[in-house]
């Protein structure tokens, strides 16, 4: 007897037709913050984060809330390989 199993694994993707991209902070409401051009006609967003000290995007919630995607040198962790 074989305990060999196979599976498989679909991801359905439905396009979405009206277009925003917005950030949301644990359960409160989504915050919309951009949206396809209309002269441009991208569906998609990339974030470009360079490797500079002001390299730096930051969301706020208008509640006080903030995260930043940014830049900085590695740290060594302990019991950790670089």
């Amino acid at each position: 007897m074989s305990n060999n199993k196979q599976s498989s694994v679909r991801i359905l993707s439905n396009k979405i037709q009206n277009l925003e991209w917005v950030f949301q902070f644990n359960d409160d409401d989504p915050i919309h913050f951009a949206e396809p051009s209309l002269f441009g006609y991208s569906n998609e967003l990339s974030f470009t984060i360079g490797n500079t000290t002001d390299s730096i995007i930051t969301f706020d919630d208008g509640k006080g809330n903030s995260f930043k995607l940014f830049a900085r040198e590695k740290k060594s962790y302990n019991n950790e390989q670089q």
